[in-house]
């Protein structure tokens, strides 16, 4: 397990020293005082390693991980505005940011448990499809509220605003990133 925090004063301290210290290598060697971006791009990275943290710490012994209860959600989402056609794994792939070979673990993983089930496309016999079983359908009901509720509970020290400030600015980060590295904007958004 990582330490992932300075618990005593000490290690703040030394944290603290480090991190000016860095900031001053990273000036040296660019040339320039603007360090924030490197510091934001490492911020990112490292919530992200926490999150993981935490989410494998405290989900000990559920039946689901956080990608494969995506997959539900989504699919159950994708029921309530489409005709029913059901959701191509490529398509999920894109939906959850993750590889094809990924995707197919996870539906594989899905069937296996009885809460999805795959459907050929009725115009193409090449592609299949995925629905959600009734078992994969009340799964998604019982645990979302849960799931949703301790994710809340993790941001639960930022203010409203606070929350709202830093939604719109990974917004506006994302798609500067996506701009500036000529990424293709995804066909279908992520909800």
């Amino acid at each position: 397990m990582h330490d992932f925090s300075c618990h005593s004063p000490e290690g703040k301290a030394r944290f603290v020293a480090m991190k000016q210290m860095w900031r001053e290598k990273m000036q040296e060697f660019a040339g320039s005082t603007d360090t924030r971006s490197v510091e934001i791009s490492g911020m990112i990275r490292r919530l992200s390693n926490i999150y993981d943290a935490i989410y494998l710490n405290d989900e000990k012994g559920n039946e689901l991980t956080g990608p494969r209860l995506g997959i539900l959600v989504r699919l159950y989402v994708n029921e309530q505005i489409e005709d029913g056609e059901g959701v191509t794994p490529t398509l999920l792939s894109h939906m959850q940011n993750v590889s094809k070979n990924t995707i197919s673990s996870l539906i594989k993983g899905l069937e296996d448990q009885g809460l999805v089930r795959r459907e050929n496309d009725a115009h193409d016999r090449r592609i299949y499809r995925l629905h959600l079983t009734d078992t994969g359908r009340d799964y998604v009901k019982e645990m979302t509220p849960r799931h949703l509720q301790y994710i809340n509970s993790l941001t639960e020290d930022l203010s409203s605003e606070d929350k709202d400030q830093l939604i719109a600015l990974l917004g506006k980060l994302t798609s500067s990133l996506i701009e500036r590295g000529n990424l293709k904007r995804p066909s279908h958004p992520q909800f």
